[in-house]
């Protein structure tokens, strides 16, 4: 049972304890935490997001009364009560730092849980007193006694040990310090768990290696420096001032800050920043703030929560006259307030220390309408302030904490969305967004968290509402006779509400839960696409002379065209509108059309937006088919030219040959999306794994290497599919779980931090690549190694020449080193296949298995298709090894083939073609096989293609059949008494690679028909392993006869000489 509870910091913590530990009362341990162990235990679930991405903290609690928390300075203002309806966890100030969590207002949720026990934890000394003291009997003594007293002793990553006070530790207080000095740098099988007697104890050092969090010191004041304040002091009066400017500048304080001066932005999500209050208590409007670190304000020499103005360099275009608003696309000057916040609390913005921090929000209102800036921007930063009053009776001073005027009345209109419903009435999440004063202008854009609130709830069919925000436009904004100026603060105290039609408008983009690659302006490996896409449709949103922009957006299955699409439409403030095909099919061509309309019609009513049309393919297909609905497609051609600017049309396909050429054309531009390379994999595997617990033998750039081919939707399910490893893994390891048959104990376990190990992802890899070998014969890393390839060192020397010199030395490629094909020729059975995949493993380049017969075609142009598809897919792999076998049946001389139409001389043609094109890539090769090299075109033996022929002949020597022999016998089993030297003497003198394996095979099944009479008679067991032994190769051998008899190796020797000699 979970119970809700607030954390209470404590003025003194009890010396004695860990402060990391928490205090809780007795009533509320036997009330909330029923039946609780002696020692409770208890995870706590923060209700801000960790930045260790752990899903709750395991805490030991010690139980306390209300007289000892008072003697601590904690309880607050108000009394301490049993019946109080909140469960209070008091921590010390070092606890709330060290989880980075927030000072006041905490809160979250407890439960009990059993902690799983630990194998192995890795203790890192971070003092030499430590190091000295965990190595001595006191140390490791004491931990067995608090074991054998049954005391649970928690170790959790990162943290320092949770042990209780033992005698043998010595004093208490040092013992605190020492301990806080033992940090746990692993543990498993869990991320925290508890110590028990069989656990491993690992101790090291890490002085260099982990920075100590250290006690807390105490507060220290800056250093001061002259304020602006203090130096335009002809400000504070008409009187002279009474601050020398000749010993302010001569006291050696820094130097002045101007009125004026420029400030680096970023815009980032600022819900973050949600528990920031004001000075009045209340929490801040955070799309009417420029959030700044403490060192950045001392820099500007502003105070916090001052009022300042905000525009970019160049200056803005000033507001019209009587308040009306500026045209679209031109920047003016806002009126923000500068907010200080605590940088360490995030950690993705620790490098942004002098770098200010506005909201998606601002800066659209700023720059109305303007593309969010993916990197920082620069502003200008001016003082605020206020109008003087007309009274000459009055000081000229100001304070720099003043209110704006509030405004009397304000008149806003709803956005039209997709997002929600337009003709619903959202009074009460009005009310509630303006508890907080907000800054208003006319003109702008609200963006109102929306949530899981109950007006929105009541407007969904199903329940389940999934939109973030509204969006309301600002009309016109009333503000009394006595108070000027463009900016207002409307609250539901002061401030009348007026809600007005719905209008149509641009809106800023909002955050959205989930990884950062799916909410990012430039999602990683995707952000070339992105910048395209905006770029092309830009200019049509600027210009209205220009046409309707409808984009056809090409890409494989699961590579991030919507992800794309997304990014695109929040980088430019336009409304997505989502719509798939299939959706809009019908049984007749009358329906889909009426369907097709009522898109478009709904898209126009959201412009400016984005109309994103899934899957067009199974709403036109191409001609050709039976089922060629040409209406349809006479229909989508119309719409898509009579589509305004405002409205952009993206669709989406797979392959562009499924739409027929009318539809393709009807589109103004076409972009395609390839497979990511290796590098944008690397950065897709590390967005995709920010909010996972990966093992420290998890290598992302060697996973990248690994899913060559792998396109964004791949890289996720990978994710998934490891994290379900690892849970079969630690199931698997813990017995206790496996025996349990609820579920509250694989929830605990969970619960405790799971690691994704390294053998998680390759589990989960072999699952992937299997699934999808067998779905589209995609490429994959076979594994096969040089030790499975016996002999033939000649032969691989000249391969690996060939093929790893490029990769490992690219430079060379500017010399003309670059050689992209090798042709094996031979008799069979010599392991010309087996060398490709010896090749490709040991490269770490992926291999595709092509056969000659299988790209064949009965259809015109689809055997030519089939080549190039291959070579396509070679290039999103690489690199890559292509591998032909049976190359004379794909490639025979041309103008000697019986086939009336040519058939086989275009496909000569073809890969002469697509071979020519591998010279501009240096990752992808082309190893051919063949029997018959005289049957080859000519033309595939000159230099550029084919320039490399290996002959791959029979070993004829007996250290070469050895070695071939050694190789093939590695996974078996045999006779100790077995001399494969002896077994080779016998052996016939020319013998391949698959007569030898045919040799070892016999040999086995000659072993297993002997074993098999050994257990009928009794004398033997079926538990025992089958050995060959020499009598079982004395059988093999007297059955065995060679494939290749003399007068077929003389023939091949002789086309060995003669392909030699040209």
């Amino acid at each position: 049972m979970a119970a809700q509870v607030e954390l209470v910091c404590l003025d003194r913590f009890p010396s004695h304890l860990s402060p990391v530990d928490v205090l809780m009362l007795n009533s509320h341990l036997v009330s909330v935490l029923q039946n609780y162990p002696a020692p409770p235990t208890v995870l706590f679930v923060p209700q801000q997001p960790l930045v260790s991405r752990r899903t709750g903290i395991l805490l030991r609690v010690h139980p306390t009364t209300e007289e000892e928390i008072s003697g601590c300075g904690g309880g607050g203002d108000s009394p301490l009560s049993v019946s109080e309806p909140r469960v209070r966890l008091f921590t010390s100030r070092h606890f709330l730092r060290h989880y980075r969590l927030q000072p006041l207002g905490g809160t979250g949720t407890v439960r009990v849980l059993e902690p799983v026990k630990l194998d192995r934890v890795v203790l890192g000394a971070r003092s030499r007193q430590s190091l000295h003291w965990a190595g001595t009997e006191q140390f490791t003594g004491g931990l067995l006694e608090l074991c054998r007293a049954g005391q649970w002793l928690l170790a959790r990553l990162g943290d320092p040990l949770l042990l209780p006070h033992h005698p043998m530790f010595g004093e208490e207080q040092e013992q605190v310090s020492l301990l806080l000095e033992l940090l746990v740098l692993d543990c498993s099988p869990v991320a925290q768990g508890r110590i028990t007697a069989d656990t491993s104890l690992v101790l090291t050092d890490c002085l260099d290696s982990v920075d100590p969090p250290g006690p807390i010191l105490p507060y220290r004041p800056p250093s001061l420096c002259v304020s602006d304040f203090a130096h335009h002091a002809d400000s504070l009066g008409r009187s002279p001032s009474l601050l020398d400017s000749r010993r302010l500048l001569g006291s050696g304080l820094p130097d002045l800050q101007a009125l004026e001066c420029r400030l680096d932005v970023h815009v980032v999500d600022t819900r973050r920043w949600h528990g920031v209050k004001s000075l009045q208590g209340r929490a801040v409007d955070l799309d009417g703030c420029v959030f700044v670190s403490k060192q950045l304000l001392l820099r500007l020499g502003l105070f916090n929560h001052e009022w300042v103005r905000l525009s970019r360099l160049g200056g803005f275009s000033r507001p019209l006259a009587g308040g009306a608003d500026v045209g679209v696309g031109l920047c003016r000057e806002r009126l923000v307030s500068v907010v200080v916040v605590d940088l360490t609390l995030c950690p993705e913005l620790q490098n942004y220390r002098n770098v200010g921090f506005i909201s998606a929000t601002l800066w659209f209102n700023m720059a109305k309408g303007e593309t969010i800036p993916v990197e920082r921007c620069t502003l200008r930063m001016k003082r605020w302030k206020p109008a003087p009053e007309t009274d000459h009776r009055c000081s000229d001073s100001f304070c720099c904490s003043a209110f704006l005027p509030l405004a009397t009345e304000l008149h806003i209109q709803l956005i039209v969305s997709p997002l929600y419903n337009n003709l619903s009435c959202y009074d009460n999440l009005l009310a509630e967004h303006f508890i907080t004063p907000r800054v208003v202008s006319p003109g702008d854009v609200l963006t109102v968290p929306a949530g899981n609130h109950p007006d929105l709830l009541g407007n969904s069919s199903d329940g389940i509402h999934w939109c973030p925000v509204l969006y309301f436009r600002v009309q016109k904004v009333c503000q009394s006779a006595a108070e000027r100026g463009g900016f207002h603060l409307a609250d539901r105290t002061h401030t009348s509400l007026y809600m007005g039609a719905p209008t149509n408008s641009a809106v800023p983009c909002h955050s959205v839960e989930g990884a950062s690659l799916w909410s990012s302006l430039s999602p990683p490996g995707l952000s070339r696409t992105v910048e395209l896409i905006s770029s092309i449709v830009l200019p049509h949103l600027q210009h209205s002379s220009l046409s309707g922009c409808t984009v056809l957006l090409v890409g494989p299955a699961g590579s991030g065209k919507t992800t794309v699409v997304r990014a695109a439409s929040r980088r430019l403030n336009l409304h997505l509108m989502k719509v798939d095909c299939v959706g809009v099919c019908a049984d007749t061509s009358a329906a889909s059309e009426a369907k097709l309309a009522s898109v478009f019609q709904r898209a126009g009513a959201l412009q400016p937006c984005i109309l994103l049309l899934r899957n067009l393919q199974l709403l036109i297909r191409a001609r050709g088919v039976p089922e060629d609905n040409t209406r349809v497609q006479a229909v989508l051609q119309q719409m898509l030219r009579s589509t305004p600017t405002s409205v952009v049309v993206v669709a989406t396909v797979c392959r562009a040959q499924d739409l027929s050429a009318g539809v393709v054309g009807a589109f103004v531009h076409q972009v395609a999306m390839e497979s990511p390379s290796e590098e944008q994999r690397c950065s897709m595997l590390v967005s995709l794994s920010q909010e996972l617990h990966l093992g420290r033998d998890v290598s992302l750039e060697r996973l990248s290497k690994l899913t060559a081919g792998f396109v964004l939707g791949d890289l996720s399910a990978l994710m998934v599919e490891a994290g379900r490893a690892a849970c079969r893994r630690l199931i698997h390891t813990c017995v206790c779980v496996c025996v349990c048959s609820g579920g509250r104990k694989q929830e605990d376990l969970c619960a405790s931090g799971v690691f994704i190990l390294d053998q998680d992802f390759i589990c989960a890899l072999e699952i992937l690549q299997d699934a999808q070998s067998k779905a589209i014969g995609a490429p994959k890393i076979p594994n096969v190694c040089w030790e499975d390839v016996g002999g033939l060192e000649n032969v691989k020397k000249e391969i690996l020449d060939t093929v790893q010199l490029p990769l490992q030395r690219p430079e060379l490629l500017s010399l003309g080193l670059n050689r992209t094909g090798v042709l094996l020729y031979g008799p069979p059975g010599t392991g010309k296949t087996l060398l490709a995949k010896a090749v490709a493993t040991e490269c770490s380049m992926t291999f595709l298995s092509v056969k000659g017969p299988e790209l064949i075609n009965m259809y015109v142009g689809q055997s030519e298709q089939n080549i190039r598809e291959v070579f396509h897919r070679a290039r999103s792999a690489a690199p890559c090894v292509i591998f032909f076998d049976e190359l004379d049946s794909l490639a025979p001389n041309r103008g000697q083939s019986g086939d009336s139409g040519g058939v086989m001389d275009r496909v000569v043609s073809q890969l002469l073609a697509e071979l020519d094109t591998l010279q501009l890539s240096a990752e992808v090769f082309v190893i051919g096989a063949t029997n018959r090299p005289d049957l080859l075109d000519q033309s595939l033996l000159r230099p550029g293609r084919f320039d490399k022929l290996v002959y791959v002949g029979i070993n004829k020597d007996r250290v070469s059949q050895l070695q071939v022999l050694q190789a093939i016998l590695r996974k078996f089993q045999l006779d100790p008494d077995v001399n494969l030297q002896e077994v080779v003497d016998r052996c016939p003198a020319h013998m391949t690679g698959a007569d030898l394996y045919a040799l070892c095979s016999d040999a086995m099944t000659a072993a297993i028909k002997r074993k098999i009479c050994l257990i009928d008679d009794g004398l033997d067991s079926e538990e025992s392993p089958v050995l060959l032994s020499i009598k079982d190769f004395s059988t093999a051998l007297g059955n065995f006869k060679p494939s290749v008899s003399d007068h077929e190796l003389l023939r091949y020797q002789n086309i060995h000489q003669k392909l030699s000699a040209t």
